[in-house]
């Protein structure tokens, strides 16, 4: 009975909206520094990527707009501003850590209310 219990597959929590967007956010979030490389235990930091989630977060909201209930829909727009906010906290270290050694660096930041990008000399 124990070899039967080891070719189980593993318990996944139910599939539902809420779990798919928490699957999304933890993604970006591991490009945002939330998750080591395994081989050289440095953060994981790609902000493109991490930019390339929160579209496709804020590409279902826009799909689903109308077809969730008020808490799935609560759920969303907290989510994603918080992403957003992490964003624009995550980049903007990233670029004053790089300004440190490049001063001319150029900061970009995400507005989380329009979610466009700018790019200034700083």
């Amino acid at each position: 009975m124990a070899e039967e219990k080891k070719n189980e597959s593993p318990e996944f929590p139910p599939l539902d909206f809420e779990t798919l967007i928490t699957e999304y956010s933890t993604t970006t979030m591991a490009y945002l520094g939330g998750m080591q490389d395994p081989e050289t235990q440095e953060p994981i930091f790609n902000s493109q990527l991490a930019k390339r989630m929160i579209d496709t977060i804020d590409l279902l909201k826009e799909k689903t707009k109308g077809n969730l209930s008020t808490p799935e829909s609560n759920f969303l727009d907290n989510t994603l501003y918080s992403l957003k906010m992490t964003y624009v906290r995550a980049v903007q270290n990233s670029a004053s850590t790089e300004s440190s050694t490049e001063s001319d660096a150029p900061e970009t930041t995400i507005d989380p209310e329009t979610d466009t990008e700018d790019s200034s000399e700083g």
